[in-house]
């Protein structure tokens, strides 16, 4: 086969790529319809990689202690209310953070899952970004049909790199917390 030709069938195959990574045995999302069905303790370290403590609070250190990082939260409590959830990180059996977070106000329920983040762009995604096209990402939270927690990120876009090069792009990450009971223990604050 030519070069030129060989060169023209690898520039169309690399422009479309596809990302998925999942548990083993991943399962779909549960359709939640009350916030008691969340109430539980989950692993904080994710099923194949992450942790839920920085999906919640974000990846910076929490504000509770300088020394304190997400690999040293153990579980996640969750509380629930009629419209409200109180989530807690636990360590060595007692809880070192806490906050709630109310319905309609701090987050929304639509299809049964949790959406933390949803943003479109119609062609940049602002300063810097090399991609001139659509782009979509979205952040969902909530449990699987085995009533583990569940996380999933997705990004898609299309365009052009560096206005040239022609692309496709998808990807999805699945992330499973392990529910270790179903009702919340009222871990107490931690003796500071």
């Amino acid at each position: 086969m030519k070069p030129r030709v060989l060169a023209v069938m690898l520039f169309i195959f690399l422009n479309g790529c596809a990302f998925h990574s999942e548990p083993k045995d991943n399962q779909e999302f549960y359709k939640i319809s009350q916030l008691s069905e969340l109430a539980g303790v989950y692993k904080n370290k994710g099923d194949p990689s992450g942790y839920l403590s920085a999906i919640i609070w974000g990846y910076t250190k929490l504000n509770i202690n300088p020394e304190v990082s997400h690999v040293d939260i153990e579980f996640i409590e969750v509380l629930s209310t009629e419209n409200s959830l109180i989530v807690k990180a636990i360590k060595n059996g007692c809880a070192i953070y806490e906050k709630p977070y109310i319905l309609g106000r701090d987050f929304n329920i639509s299809g049964g899952k949790i959406i933390i983040h949803r943003d479109a762009f119609l062609l940049s995604r602002g300063a810097g970004d090399v991609l001139a096209g659509p782009s979509y990402e979205q952040i969902t939270l909530g449990l699987d049909t085995g009533k583990h927690g569940k996380y999933r990120r997705s990004d898609y876009a299309a365009g052009l790199v560096f206005l040239l090069l022609p692309i496709a792009f998808s990807e999805t990450n699945d992330t499973r917390f392990e529910r270790v009971n179903d009702s919340p223990q009222g871990f107490k604050a931690c003796n500071r």
